[in-house]
């Protein structure tokens, strides 16, 4: 027997349904929404160069904020993306950078060679039609206390933004959520960085 197709009225309502789902997403932040960022796992590239360039082991120092204005909450809208547990993103770029180390068998916090960071910028904005990110740090590896390099990594993303606010929230905090993996790559692949970490 085959299935009565649904009559118009059915259509429309169910038309209605979904456009009351999409008013209800869009309106469920109006009295301001808070999430924190997402844990990254281990990036299967990262641990491919990593491995495949023969970077030493090394402990982690301190990642800090460079200012007090940088690295506590991005807002879009009225949504509010905050570190996890309580940390501040400088912290959360460290934790991406062991996450990446311990996966790669690259960790050992008894190492001579310490990677630490200081996180300059941390933003992430949009404008109905288009949004933007970026994160950048100073990354210093240091050899018995002693720096022996230091350079700055910045890493950027653009997205097309929806007019629906529930949307452009959760797409700009997945867009600056995979800044901090894509930032850790760019360093932990640096010629310049391995050079120093090997010699």
């Amino acid at each position: 027997m085959s299935p009565i197709p649904p009559s118009r009225a059915e259509r429309m309502c169910g038309a209605g349904l979904r456009r009351l789902a999409l008013i209800a997403a869009a309106t469920a932040c109006l009295g301001g929404c808070s999430a924190p960022v997402v844990e990254l796992p281990p990036s299967l590239e990262t641990i491919r160069i990593l491995r495949n360039q023969n970077v030493p082991a090394m402990a982690l120092g301190p990642f800090a904020p460079a200012s007090k204005d940088v690295g506590h909450s991005i807002s879009i809208r009225l949504g509010i993306l905050h570190p996890p547990k309580g940390r501040n993103f400088a912290e959360f770029l460290g934790a991406t950078f062991e996450t990446e180390l311990k996966a790669a068998g690259k960790l050992d916090p008894a190492a001579p060679l310490q990677l630490s960071g200081v996180l300059t910028e941390s933003r992430a904005s949009e404008d109905i039609k288009n949004g933007g990110g970026s994160l950048g740090a100073r990354i210093t590896l240091s050899r018995g206390g002693q720096p022996i390099f230091a350079k700055d990594y910045r890493a950027e993303t653009k997205w097309h933004s929806s007019i629906i606010g529930a949307l452009a929230i959760d797409e700009a905090f997945v867009q600056y959520n995979a800044l901090y993996a894509a930032l850790v790559r760019q360093a932990l692949s640096d010629p310049e960085l391995v050079a120093a970490a090997k010699r």
